[in-house]
């Protein structure tokens, strides 16, 4: 679909180069997340980590960047992620993927049991967590490809797992400290079925080491509306001292 919404201009051109790149060489490459999110709600572009989800295989990533005389910081080839420093800049340029987890889960937060590259970018939204987050923008046309309805959910200020949201949760507990960031950074509400998965698994955040959770927690921590969001921890079990 094509968006009325925030486009591709000479301000952005050169952040999002390596998009371009991608294309020009053959593979689909779309932005995600932030940037996407932005350019739906029309928000002012501004610097930011971005990242970028392709149908080139790391390998393949690679040799487009160093063709560029850019030498990534991070591949890691199992998850499809390969990470750089440009123009001061973090990019994180992902492999389309499906993810497989173990069905007895332990609550935990583990590595999937399979990953597998994917050709099909549907499959790769099915494995993120929320609407939102599965947004894929490709700034030269301004097109979007939005399998789950996460344009419509961040119009409408929801934010709503993809799939099953106790699945979801059980898959990686932190995602319950990351919707509560995403509801007060984004002034989103909860769908119905999401906030009541997030009440009766929110406690299992205490199976998670705690570096994990310190890191999430302080991004909680340093939002201008952290007391509500506080008081979202406690509904839901949570009570981190980290």
């Amino acid at each position: 679909m094509r968006c009325s919404c925030l486009g591709y201009n000479k301000a952005m051109e050169d952040h999002f180069a390596p998009v371009g790149w991608l294309q020009e060489a053959g593979y689909k490459a779309y932005l995600v997340g932030n940037q996407s999110r932005n350019a739906v709600s029309g928000k002012s572009y501004s610097a930011q980590d971005i990242d970028i989800a392709t149908s080139a295989l790391p390998s393949e990533t690679e040799k487009i960047l160093l063709q560029r005389q850019i030498v990534p910081a991070r591949v890691d080839v199992k998850f499809g992620v390969v990470a750089f420093l440009w123009q001061d800049i973090d990019y994180e340029i992902t492999t389309f993927r499906e993810d497989t987890y173990d069905p007895q889960f332990n609550h935990i937060r583990r590595t999937p049991i399979n990953i597998a590259f994917h050709q099909d970018i549907k499959a790769d939204a099915l494995r993120r967590d929320f609407t939102i987050n599965a947004i894929y923008w490709n700034p030269k046309s301004n097109h979007f490809f939005d399998p789950v309805g996460g344009i419509k959910d961040l119009e409408n200020k929801v934010l709503r797992f993809i799939g099953e949201p106790e699945v979801r949760i059980k898959e990686d507990p932190l995602r319950v400290l990351r919707a509560i960031r995403f509801k007060y950074s984004l002034d989103l509400r909860y769908a119905p079925s999401t906030l009541k998965a997030l009440i009766k698994y929110g406690k299992l955040v205490h199976k998670l080491q705690p570096s994990l959770l310190k890191k999430e927690f302080n991004k909680i921590q340093n939002l201008p509306n952290y007391q509500e969001a506080k008081r979202d921890m406690q509904r839901m079990g949570v009570v981190l001292k980290v």
